[in-house]
C-alpha cells in the first residue's frame, strides 16, 4: 500500500492556478502534477500542487501545460522517475505493479476518463491491490468524492472493458530511496584548498552523497557540465578522477558540499572534449563502422567493445534510462539520455532491427561518450545505419494490390512518418496485414529509414518500412 494525503486537481484553492507555462489551469489539466503532488508527500514532503508546480517551473519542468516528471530529482532528491511504460495494445505489466505496490512504491497509472473514440489521458495514483482491481488516489474529484470515500479504478474507469488488463493505457514507474525522507546529516563546511582543482559533471543527474557511498544521503542531484571545486588536494583528487569506485569529496557552484562519484566527473567540460567523439550529427554509413572514440581508460578499464559492421545509430523518442543491466530498477540506473544523443547499437544489425520500437526489448549501445549501456529498445527509433533488411523489389500482386505483414510485435502505425506520441494511432500485433496504397511503395518493403503508406479495415497511415514483410 502507498499511504498519502488524498488532495485534488480542482480544489478551489488552486484549481483557477495557471498550469506550468500554459494558460491551462490545474483544475482542468493538473491531474499528472496532483498525482506527483501525493508521491511527494508520501515519501516525506510537504507540498501542494501549487508549490510543486512552482518549483518545477522555475526548474524547467514544464513544456508549456507538459509535465516533464525526468526533472524531479532535481529539486526532490528522495524521488526519481524512471519510465513510462505504454500499454494501449498491450497488456499492462500487473505483476510487477502489484509487487511495486505491496513494497509500498509509487505508481501512477494513465486511464482512458471518458466513453469517446481513443484515449482520453488522465492520470491516477495507485493506493493498494484489492481483489482484481486497484483502489486509486483519483485526484480529480466527482460529486460525492472525499479522501475517505473507496475509488476503485475499473468501477470508474470502465470504457475499454471495465477489466485492469484494458483499461490501463500506460504505467509510471517511480522510485524513492526511503518511504520517508530520511533526516538529513550536518552539512560540512570545509575550506577550500589553497591550490583550486575544478572537475566538471560528465552525465545528467549526478548525486552529490554526504558519504562517499550510493548509499551515503543524497543532498541532490546535478546536471551535465556543472563545475565541481575539489575539496582534497589536487595531486590527491587527480588521481581519481574517472576511477571507477572512486569518491571525490566537493563543493558545488552553490557551497553545497559532499561526495560524487569520480567516474562521472572530469577536467574538462563535455562540450570542449576531443573531436574523436562521436557527435549526434555524425550517423555511420550504411555497411560501415563508425570509428569509435578514444575514451579514456582509467584504472586499466577494458577497453571497449567493437562495433558491427553496418552498426544502426538510434535516438531516443523522449528522455530515457541508459542502464548497466537489461532490468528495470534502481540498481541498474546509470543516466538519462536526451533525445539529440545519438546511441550506437552495440548488437548485429539484424538482431537490433528486430527489436527497435518493441515492448519489453533491450539493446546494447554505446553513447557519445564512448560507455557502453543497455537501452529500452521501445523508446528508440532510427536515426541512419544498416540496410540488413534489404528492399524488396518483386512486382505487385495482380491488379496491383500489395499485401504487406508485420515483422515485430506493437508495432506503430502513424498519422505522419514521424516518431511522435502526437502521430500514434495504434500499434498492431506481428504478422498484422496491411495494404500499401502509395505508389512504388513495395520497393521499400523491410528498407531502414523508410516509411509506407498502408490501410487496413479502419484506419490509413504510415508503418515504418523496417517492420514490413511481403
Amino acid at each position: 500500500m502507498f499511504v498519502t494525503k488524498h488532495l485534488y486537481q480542482n480544489d478551489d484553492a488552486w484549481k483557477s492556478t495557471p498550469l506550468g507555462n500554459s494558460k491551462e489551469t490545474i483544475g482542468s489539466w493538473g491531474c499528472l502534477l496532483t498525482s506527483v503532488t501525493m508521491i511527494l508527500n508520501g515519501i516525506g514532503y510537504n507540498e501542494t500542487p501549487v508549490t510543486v508546480n512552482e518549483k518545477m517551473r522555475k526548474a524547467g519542468g514544464f513544456q508549456g501545460a507538459l509535465f516533464i516528471p525526468s526533472v524531479l530529482p532535481y529539486v526532490w532528491g528522495n524521488c526519481a522517475y524512471r519510465d513510462m511504460q505504454p500499454c494501449e495494445t498491450t497488456p499492462p505489466p500487473l505483476a510487477q505493479i502489484d509487487a511495486a505496490v505491496a513494497a509500498g512504491k509509487p505508481v501512477i497509472l494513465q486511464v482512458d476518463w471518458n466513453k469517446q473514440a481513443g484515449i482520453q489521458t488522465h492520470f491516477v495514483l495507485i493506493k493498494e491491490k484489492k481483489g482484481n482491481d486497484y483502489v486509486i488516489y483519483d485526484p480529480y474529484k466527482y460529486g460525492g468524492d472525499s479522501p475517505e470515500k473507496e475509488v476503485l479504478l475499473t468501477q470508474r474507469y470502465k470504457y475499454n472493458g471495465a477489466k485492469l488488463a484494458t483499461e490501463i493505457s500506460a504505467v509510471l514507474w517511480f522510485e524513492n530511496y526511503s518511504i520517508n525522507a530520511p533526516e538529513a546529516p550536518k552539512k560540512t563546511n570545509l575550506p577550500l584548498p589553497a591550490e583550486k582543482f575544478a572537475v566538471f559533471v560528465s552525465e545528467d543527474d549526478l548525486a552529490l552523497r554526504a558519504d562517499p557511498s550510493v548509499t551515503g544521503y543524497l543532498w541532490k542531484r546535478m546536471l551535465k557540465d556543472t563545475e565541481l571545486i575539489s575539496l582534497e588536494p589536487k595531486a590527491q583528487a587527480k588521481a581519481k578522477v574517472g576511477g571507477q569506485g572512486q569518491w571525490l569529496q566537493v563543493q558545488d557552484p552553490k557551497g553545497d558540499q559532499g561526495f560524487v562519484a569520480a567516474w562521472y566527473v572530469s577536467e574538462s567540460k563535455a562540450s570542449s572534449a576531443s573531436s574523436s567523439t562521436p557527435k549526434p550529427s555524425t550517423a555511420p554509413k550504411p555497411g560501415t563502422a563508425p570509428t569509435p572514440g578514444s575514451a579514456p581508460t582509467p584504472g586499466g578499464a577494458p577497453s571497449p567493445a567493437p562495433v558491427p559492421a553496418g552498426a544502426l545509430a538510434l535516438f531516443p523518442i523522449t528522455q530515457v534510462s541508459l542502464r548497466i543491466r537489461p532490468i528495470i530498477s534502481p540498481e541498474t540506473l546509470a543516466r538519462y539520455a536526451q533525445p539529440t544523443e545519438q546511441l550506437i547499437s552495440l548488437e548485429p544489425a539484424n538482431q537490433a532491427i528486430a527489436k527497435v520500437g518493441v515492448q519489453n526489448q533491450w539493446i546494447k549501445v554505446r553513447d557519445a561518450a564512448n560507455k557502453e549501456f543497455y537501452v529500452a529498445a521501445w523508446f528508440v527509433k532510427y536515426a541512419g545505419g544498416s540496410t540488413a533488411q534489404t528492399s524488396n523489389t518483386n512486382a505487385p500482386a495482380a491488379g496491383g494490390v500489395v499485401k504487406v505483414r508485420t515483422t515485430a510485435e506493437a508495432v506503430s502505425l502513424r498519422n505522419q512518418p514521424v516518431v511522435s506520441d502526437a502521430t500514434l494511432i495504434k500499434r498492431v500485433p506481428i504478422g498484422y496485414e496491411f495494404t500499401i496504397v502509395e505508389a512504388g511503395g513495395e520497393s521499400k518493403i523491410g528498407a531502414n529509414n523508410q516509411w509506407i503508406k498502408v490501410k487496413d479495415t479502419s484506419h490509413e497511415g504510415y508503418i515504418a518500412a523496417w517492420f514490413l514483410t511481403r
